[in-house]
């Protein structure tokens, strides 16, 4: 079963792979495939269930894939620090960018999402009967 389940998500990735290099795609074949595999999931292509166990054995060992890049930063320490702050500084201005960004999306949206339970409330008399 967790053949199928991986078989499902490197079937994503490998489409992804395809798309990118055959169309020259400027978006990284596997940022590329777990788009597709996001939309499998939404358009009800692929069920949840389908990819469960072999999602959650991938999440439990995430950090395993992250040794390798750590210890290649360490090559890079004399760079880094001599970098600091051209590194540090763009990276803080564009954590705080998103946040703000999704923090005003989020206060529109819910903006929005109120006017129309307004509208409903309007529309079907709402408000309190006698």
């Amino acid at each position: 079963m967790a053949i199928k389940e991986f078989f499902i998500i490197l079937a994503a990735l490998f489409i992804g792979y395809v798309l990118s290099s055959t169309f020259n795609i400027p978006i990284p074949s596997n940022v590329l495939g777990f788009m597709i595999l996001f939309a499998a999931l939404c358009f009800k292509i692929v069920k949840p269930k389908q990819i469960e166990k072999i999602s959650d054995f991938i999440i439990k060992y995430l950090a395993v894939f992250f040794v390798v890049p750590s210890v290649g930063l360490m090559l890079y320490l004399d760079l880094l620090k001599s970098q600091f702050l051209h590194i540090v500084v763009p990276l803080m201005v564009s954590i705080l960018l998103g946040y703000f960004t999704a923090a005003k999306v989020t206060e529109v949206c819910i903006r929005i999402g109120e006017k129309k339970m307004l509208g409903k409330g309007r529309a079907s008399g709402g408000g309190e009967h006698e």
